[in-house]
């Protein structure tokens, strides 16, 4: 069976107004900065290797109050203004209508990702939403994938992400990597060496049913 593992933030959706508003309210409530632009904020989200706790407020680790006060605020706030890319509901479902098993990957918690596929009306298109808090370690460490695949095989599999990190997990995985080229792409720095790319959603389905 062939099984496309899909990234959320960036991919699937556009999830940036609603993170930053949410991480710019701890910013604010806790520690007392001032706001991160929402571009800078979608910027770090997706580059390999920065201590996001640093980088967003100043810490060394996620203190429990914030992480707290974060999932509270974005459970309500992931909802008003994420709404799916330009064709991925067409995308979605001409894939179901082939038979393709689909999955989300995503660092971002379930529960959240959950509350927005089901705003978007596309959560009954997944077998299962795998969020960082269902793993120890999030992108691109590779063990969201493995989850996903270790009862199916890794053969035809493919990993569809905007960002460097979605890329290096299919690697280390041992699945066939897609770059998305719309979405946060197009604000991030580019991702060289990808031999399957994406323009736009519907050329995923080729890359998938050729």
């Amino acid at each position: 069976m062939r099984t496309v593992i899909f990234d959320l933030d960036g991919t699937l959706v556009d999830t940036g107004r609603d993170l930053s508003i949410s991480i710019n309210h701890i910013r604010r409530e806790i520690y007392g900065l001032p706001p991160l632009p929402e571009e800078k904020i979608v910027e770090l989200m997706n580059r390999p290797g920065l201590n996001l706790a640093y980088e967003f407020y100043g810490v060394e680790r996620y203190e429990d109050r914030a992480r707290e006060l974060f999932e509270e605020h974005y459970a309500a706030q992931c909802i008003k203004n994420a709404v799916c890319f330009d064709g991925i509901r067409e995308l979605l479902h001409s894939l179901a209508n082939e038979g393709v098993e689909m999955f989300v990957a995503t660092n971002a918690p379930t529960a959240t990702s959950l509350i927005i596929l089901e705003n978007n009306g596309i959560d009954a298109l997944f077998t299962d939403v795998v969020g960082a808090d269902r793993v120890t370690n999030a992108k691109p460490h590779p063990e969201m994938l493995e989850m996903i695949i270790s009862k199916r095989g890794k053969e035809l599999c493919w990993m569809v992400g905007d960002s460097l990190k979605d890329v290096m997990a299919a690697r280390s995985a041992g699945v066939v990597p897609v770059f998305a080229e719309w979405g946060f792409a197009k604000s991030l720095p580019a991702v060289d060496g990808v031999e399957k790319r994406a323009e736009v959603p519907a050329d995923v389905f080729d890359i998938v049913t050729v």
